[in-house]
């Protein structure tokens, strides 16, 4: 495996840490691996690492290059988006010399970070954002996404941190809905995994719910697991943090293959 780290802004206060498989002979698809760019979640108040390297591990178990993107944090909305879409449209760029399949890209998102990967999974062919970039539409879309426990709605059981970052402390309900990506699925969206636990008092499951009913309405193919117990942040569910038992889960650790055979199956792995 070999680990690179690079910055995606001019500030260098946003970077992408990229981990590669090698390359071995006589395994035909290493050439040309699928991967999954990773966004931790935080409230986009910061990027937690618990969010970040433990999941990409798991993924390169499977064969998946990894790429993990410490965001802007604590910038009004579309910053994030920017460095995502960014981020996206690079990656696919340098797809030969990171020996990654540009048409095999997923993003994985968890809570606020589960927001931006969704944001990039439903806004990508924003005409804001592509003229920002200066690339296609095309080029910033996802093959397919992951969501964990993720923030969705400003309207239905809000994650208020989340949103006054984005929006600032007294949003409009006009903003907090544009910002809601169960309004912004279209039958463009690309095929959408996602997880939450019924008990998260943090970001509320009703945001996964809403979800996909909106891929559900738009004819999306969505896999949803809603499991019984676990607490927020739970990421890989297991253990991360010493002596603290509300994160060990064997239970929903399942996510982590179930996500990856949706990702096998909607990008031809």
């Amino acid at each position: 495996m070999t680990v690179k780290t690079f910055s995606i802004n001019p500030e260098k206060t946003a970077f992408v840490k990229a981990y590669l498989p090698d390359v071995i002979s006589d395994i035909e698809y290493c050439e040309k691996r699928p991967s999954v760019v990773i966004f931790p979640g935080g409230g986009y108040e910061y990027c937690s690492d618990r969010e970040g390297e433990p999941i990409a591990f798991q993924y390169l178990a499977a064969g998946y290059a990894a790429f993990v993107v410490t965001y802007s944090c604590n910038k009004a909305f579309p910053a994030p988006l920017i460095d995502a879409a960014y981020t996206f449209c690079k990656l696919r760029m340098r797809a030969e010399e990171f020996c990654i399949d540009p048409d095999k890209m997923a993003v994985l998102g968890c809570s606020a970070g589960g927001h931006l990967a969704g944001c990039l999974a439903t806004m990508w062919n924003d005409i804001s954002i592509v003229k920002t970039i200066g690339c296609t539409a095309e080029e910033l879309r996802p093959n397919a996404a992951v969501l964990c426990y993720p923030v969705i709605s400003g309207v239905t059981s809000p994650h208020e941190g989340s949103f006054k970052v984005l929006l600032g402390d007294t949003p409009t309900r006009s903003d907090l809905s544009r910002l809601s990506l169960e309004n912004r699925v279209t039958p463009k969206t690309p095929p959408i995994f996602i997880w939450a636990t019924a008990n998260d008092e943090t970001v509320s499951a009703h945001n996964s719910l809403v979800m996909a009913k909106a891929c559900i309405s738009n004819k999306i193919p969505v896999e949803l697991h809603l499991f019984d117990d676990g607490t927020h942040g739970i990421s890989t569910c297991d253990k991360p943090i010493a002596h603290n038992d509300s994160y060990l889960k064997p239970h929903v650790r399942q996510w982590i293959n179930l996500s990856i055979e949706f990702l096998n199956k909607y990008m031809n792995v």
